[in-house]
């Protein structure tokens, strides 16, 4: 007789079941034919995604990070559909690591992702909405690109000082995080990334919350503000063109894996680890944004 899962009993289920559905729905939404061909003709954005997905799960960085300078640089696709883009497969990708994190048991903060989405998911809505198109997006990245280096510099001496893992046991000022939230969800609507990275440099900054579980509860934060951002972007803003939809077809069988990967990486790698890689993706991405600045001037 075979045994039935019950997810409540073995709730490692969930992340893995979640994985099917989408493979599922992947297979028969086009035909399995259509699904391969598509796969095929955006390669490119297939592979771009491999290593955005593993980027979005297993760092305080969205797959944006990675998804929209290889987009726009090196794919030569329009800034604007790289943007909505890469918000809205941050929500599946994302969605499948925060899965993997809260069910098989990867330390996260709950209150912090609380109070954060009382900040970040209005922050979003307002941002695309009313914001992002009458605000240069080139202008607010260099703003954003700054705020990572100088937090890299500052993680980089708390590091060495050995003074970063030292944790608070309470969450003074919980308004904090919601506000913070607020600002990254205004960001990440301008940007398609935002919330994720500076909650996270709150909560290891202000309050010396341990690296791994402030990237893992980063990871959450950002998967249901990309979820709110495509939302708008999709219903109230019909954004949803020809071609961000084969990208996304592409692209979600690739991250729905990839994503969780990074997540389950994370946890298990030590913190110098995942605190070097975390630097040098955000000296890749101020390195895009400088490239970007000195071709606008030139």
């Amino acid at each position: 007789m075979y045994k039935v899962i019950n997810p409540k009993t073995n709730p490692k289920i969930v992340p893995f079941a979640f994985t099917l559905l989408v493979y599922l729905v992947w297979l028969l939404g086009q035909g399995p034919q259509s699904a391969v061909a598509n796969f095929v003709a955006q390669l490119s954005i297939a592979i771009t995604m491999m290593f955005g997905s593993f980027v979005a799960g297993g760092t305080a960085l969205g797959g944006g990070a990675v998804a929209f300078p290889v987009m726009t640089k090196l794919l030569g696709i329009e800034p604007a559909t790289a943007k909505v883009f890469s918000l809205a497969i941050q929500s599946f990708g994302m969605t499948a690591a925060s899965l993997t994190i809260i069910f098989c048991g990867i330390r996260y903060f709950k209150q912090v992702v609380l109070f954060a989405l009382l900040g970040a998911i209005p922050g979003v809505i307002i941002s695309l909405l009313f914001i992002a198109e009458h605000l240069p997006r080139l202008a607010t990245k260099t703003v954003f690109s700054v705020f990572l280096l100088v937090f890299s510099f500052t993680l980089l001496r708390l590091h060495f000082t050995h003074k970063n893992f030292q944790e608070q046991p309470d969450l003074r000022s919980p308004y904090l995080i919601t506000l913070v939230g607020f600002i990254g969800g205004l960001a990440s609507g301008i940007v398609g990334s935002g919330a994720d990275i500076m909650v996270f440099a709150l909560l290891v900054l202000f309050y010396k919350k341990e690296l791994k579980a402030a990237t893992a509860t980063s990871v959450i934060i950002m998967a249901a503000t990309s979820i709110v951002g495509s939302w708008c972007n999709f219903v109230l803003l019909d954004g949803l063109t020809p071609q961000i939809s084969a990208f996304l077809w592409a692209a979600v069988p690739v991250v729905v894996i990839g994503a969780p990967l990074g997540a389950f990486v994370c946890a298990k790698v030590k913190a110098g680890v995942l605190l070097s890689f975390l630097l040098s993706l955000i000296v890749l991405e101020v390195g895009f944004t400088s490239f970007e600045l000195l071709n606008r001037t030139l």
